[in-house]
């Protein structure tokens, strides 16, 4: 699918002119369109350029803007009544921006959540899933904004659109370039999101609706590049050695080597020990500096994963030297970059017991 965008056409004469006089008159007109096309691009570059434009996406309950400063935000919560603003940029410092404008929402009564994520990366499961829970649960109007306002919060417009039940072709809309989101669709991976939720749809011969899309996310959107079959099983022992059958169901070839900081390989890593399992592991697993610890890899070698290629990988481990109870997750990892859990399918996640060697 491509965004919509506006081109101007230029007809030729049926005829050669009669007079000079229509010559002019077709060289002005041809000036003229070329002046409108070069006024219509400073527009939008301006505009690309303004941090503060505020757009209705659902009008009274979803807004979409750029950063705005102090002054600004405040005025658009208390003329619009604001309730929940959602910052899609990143976090910090507490005395820095985002600090800043937290504290301001707090001063008003107004919630601040901030979901950052790169625009150049396909939106990971754990993020969709967020956005999708603040879209039920928070208080309305709502305003998701980035930096420009032309990416992260088009996305996220767009998806909320998706949830009112708006077909795809006009929730994407949101990242045109007419909204200041310059991109190929075909490699965009926020548009490809939506291919892939489409591709689903046609798959399964499913019609388009929120509940089909609420569906697709929690049951099996992955991103296309971290995409991976695992089985659901693994022996227990002093020494592990596990034969994993994995599936490249994505839609890029896996690029293998045989250095340990790049690459993507099979591999382990352990939570615990702990008393009782905790409720949700995958969350525990999902943090950057979280307390997994990484124990082994499998496939350090040099190559390509084709997709829909499948292949056993030879995965040896030693038990941790503390008794207890602990998770074991099984996963592939593009090495220095994600665990494909981290943006999709959690692999295989393991209780493990430990006990004292003889």
């Amino acid at each position: 699918m491509r965004p919509d965008d506006a081109t101007i056409s230029a007809g030729g004469y049926d005829h050669p002119p009669a007079a000079p006089a229509r010559a002019s008159a077709g060289r002005l007109l041809r000036r003229g369109a070329i002046a409108a096309g070069v006024v219509a691009f400073a527009l939008l570059v301006l505009r690309m350029a303004t941090d503060d434009r505020l757009v209705q996406v659902i009008p009274g309950q979803v807004l979409r803007s750029g950063r705005l400063d102090g002054g600004e935000l405040r005025g658009v919560i208390e003329r619009l009544g604001l309730r929940t603003v959602v910052s899609l940029t990143g976090s910090g410092p507490e005395d820095d921006w985002v600090g800043a404008e937290r504290e301001l929402c707090a001063s008003l009564g107004v919630r601040h959540v901030t979901l950052p994520f790169s625009l150049d990366e396909w939106p990971g499961r754990a993020h969709v899933e967020q956005v999708i829970e603040l879209l039920d649960t928070a208080e309305r109007p709502l305003l998701f904004h980035c930096l420009r306002g032309a990416d992260r919060s088009g996305w996220a417009s767009a998806v909320s659109l998706v949830l009112a039940d708006a077909p795809v072709a006009r929730a994407i809309r949101q990242m045109s370039r007419r909204t200041g989101h310059l991109c190929d669709p075909a490699a965009c991976p926020l548009h490809r999101f939506f291919a892939s939720y489409l591709d689903h749809l046609a798959a399964t011969g499913r019609a388009e609706s929120a509940a089909a899309f609420r569906e697709w996310v929690t049951s099996e959107y992955c991103p296309a590049p971290y995409n991976a079959e695992l089985p659901r099983s693994a022996a227990t022992g002093e020494t592990l050695r596990l034969t994993v059958r994995v599936t490249n169901r994505g839609a890029d070839a896996w690029r293998m080597t045989d250095s340990r900081t790049a690459g993507v390989r099979l591999g382990a890593r352990v939570i615990g020990p702990f008393i009782a399992p905790p409720a949700d592991p995958i969350a525990l697993f999902r943090l950057s500096s979280g307390p997994a610890v990484d124990i082994a890899r499998a496939g350090l070698e040099s190559g390509v994963m084709p997709q829909g290629a499948r292949r056993d990988f030879e995965l040896r481990l030693r038990a941790p030297r503390r008794p207890g109870r602990y998770l074991l997750q099984i996963d592939m990892v593009d090495e220095r970059v994600h665990w494909f859990s981290d943006l999709g399918w959690p692999g295989l996640i393991h209780e493990l017991e430990v006990v004292h060697g003889e």
